[in-house]
């Protein structure tokens, strides 16, 4: 089993990787002229990304082992939230309100958020808080190991 510290140092490492991932994803989107390319690899860097900050579970800690938004620059704090906000609302679950649902006559109906999960606005933003974290991770992780990791 590991100590604390051990699983702090191993969750910021899995961190890392997130953020790796969803650098090389923002990477990948850009290069493509494919739509439904850019829509997945979208949706995957935005998984990747916010996935540290959720409750994840470890060996010490049962429920509430996530990264805290320290690392988070304070102009990209609302881009964050956006984000998280797109992850919990569209691509984790099925939230109506998200998807601008219009009911029409009979069974009719349209949905708006479903069919566009691709945010163009978020991009550049994304790609930043992706740079911030990964050298806030790599801070945390020096400090850890400065400590008797």
């Amino acid at each position: 089993m590991l100590t604390q510290k051990q699983e702090q140092y191993v969750f910021r490492h899995l961190s890392l990787i997130d953020m790796e991932r969803a650098k090389k994803s923002i990477e990948k989107m850009e290069a493509s002229n494919d739509q439904y390319i850019k829509e997945a690899l979208f949706r995957d860097a935005v998984v990747s990304y916010i996935k540290p900050f959720s409750d994840n579970r470890g060996g010490n800690v049962k429920r509430g082992l996530k990264l805290n938004q320290k690392g988070i620059p304070k102009d990209l704090k609302s881009a964050h939230k956006e984000i998280e906000d797109i992850r919990n609302q569209l691509f984790a679950y099925n939230d109506l309100a998200k998807q601008e649902t219009q009911f029409g006559p009979e069974t009719s109906f349209s949905i708006n958020g479903y069919e566009k999960v691709f945010y163009e606005n978020l991009i550049e933003p994304l790609k930043q808080l992706v740079v911030a974290m990964h050298k806030y991770l790599m801070q945390e992780m020096n400090e850890l190991e400065e400590n008797g990791l």
